[in-house]
């Protein structure tokens, strides 16, 4: 599922590429993601103007002229694809805005989870917005990710990811964060001592601040909105590397299960 820094650099890419253009129409293939029904939003967003883009958590929140606001989460396998109206159309599209300048917002999703949502208003948005814990780079100091911690016994990991408590942390930068400030993704977060509360903070902080630098991470589905790959991968320090020589010691990667999740830890530098 993209996370923060995948969901931040396509928000990035679509304020440069979308912003100020209007719709001229909606169209899919796949009815149940537009909600609450694509009639509503073709009524909705026909004939404005985008305004801006903004991101909270891992949601793309696209503003337009009249006031309305469309919400869109890609869930495990979506993305959200700029291209020229001549273009071919894209693996698993299903969802199509049509833009001024002979452009197309394109939502392609291979296991349709990810939906588009239209709201009425600013006022409605925050109200979802409220579901979500403060963000990493965003709101959450370290006082505030200090009480989180301190407030549950459950694994450190499942914490990370937990999006009611810290929000747009999913398992590849919580994996990464972990082995960065060498703490088992195990220990119950409550007995974390401050020290290495502090270290996890910053160490959260420089993964998603590297995950932005290099356009995300393509491990399987996801593209920025031109349609390339991200580098992250390229970059990773333990996720996914299960059997490989630890980084930073001798031993080895292992990989267990998690709140049902693959999680990834070197058993000799992680206590």
């Amino acid at each position: 599922m993209p996370e923060l820094p995948e969901v931040e650099t396509i928000r990035r890419d679509l304020a440069k590429l979308i912003v100020g253009r209007k719709v001229l129409g909606i169209e899919t293939n796949s009815p149940k993601q537009v909600q609450p029904s694509l009639e509503m939003v073709k009524k909705a967003i026909t004939g404005t103007t985008i305004k801006k883009v903004q991101r909270r958590a891992k949601i793309i929140q696209i503003f337009f002229s009249n006031g309305k606001i469309i919400i869109v989460h890609l869930k495990l396998t979506g993305r959200l694809l700029v291209r020229k109206k001549e273009d071919k159309i894209d693996d698993w599209q299903h969802i199509m805005l049509s833009l001024s300048g002979d452009k197309e917002l394109r939502f392609a999703d291979s296991r349709k989870f990810g939906w588009f949502r239209l709201l009425k208003d600013e006022k409605e948005l925050q109200k979802i917005l409220k579901e979500f814990g403060p963000e990493p780079l965003d709101g959450l100091t370290l006082p505030v990710f200090q009480k989180i911690l301190s407030s549950t016994s459950r694994p450190v990991k499942i914490v990370l990811m937990d999006q009611q408590r810290i929000s747009g942390v999913g398992n590849i930068y919580a994996n990464e964060a972990l082995f960065l400030a060498k703490i088992d993704p195990r220990r119950p977060a409550k007995k974390m001592t401050k020290q290495a509360g502090e270290k996890l903070y910053q160490a959260l902080e420089k993964v998603l601040r590297a995950g932005i630098k290099y356009r995300g991470a393509s491990d399987q589905y996801y593209l920025d909105a031109l349609g390339h790959k991200g580098f992250y991968q390229e970059h990773f320090l333990v996720y996914g590397r299960q059997g490989k020589r630890c980084l930073a010691c001798s031993g080895t990667i292992k990989r267990i299960s998690l709140g049902g999740r693959g999680t990834f830890y070197c058993p000799q530098c992680q206590k």
